[in-house]
């Protein structure tokens, strides 16, 4: 003997609750998050044409994953020492001449360097 049961039909699932839930925990947690504190670098900028800035004293060119400092190729390990070694002949102003397709990252590398080095004013410069 076979039976036939009665198919019981599934009311849809309505997902405006779960909206509610999902948006008061978005909610929840921007709010309850603590926002990270990004480093600042000071950057000087170049003297105009009028002429009232500080001349820097030396230059260090930032050519993508080339740096020449004062015509010399140096590596980048190297940067913080020769940096320093400007300060014992008494050159306090140190001009960043970016050129090529150098990128941001590459950039705020060598600044974050240059910017452990107490009594070094460091000039950025740009392509045209």
């Amino acid at each position: 003997m076979h039976l036939d049961r009665p198919v019981r039909k599934q009311n849809p699932i309505s997902l405006t609750p779960l909206v509610d839930v999902i948006f008061l925990l978005l909610l929840f947690f921007m709010l309850s998050s603590t926002f990270t504190s990004f480093a600042q670098v000071k950057i000087g900028n170049p003297a105009g044409s009028g002429g009232r800035g500080a001349v820097p004293q030396a230059m260090l060119v930032l050519d993508q994953a080339r740096l020449m400092l004062n015509g010399r190729e140096i590596a980048q390990t190297d940067l913080y020492a020769k940096a320093q070694a400007l300060q014992t002949r008494e050159i306090d102003r140190l001009l960043v001449l970016v050129r090529g397709e150098t990128t941001t990252q590459q950039l705020m590398t060598v600044m974050d360097q240059l910017s452990n080095i107490h009594g070094l004013t460091i000039i950025v410069a740009g392509p045209e």
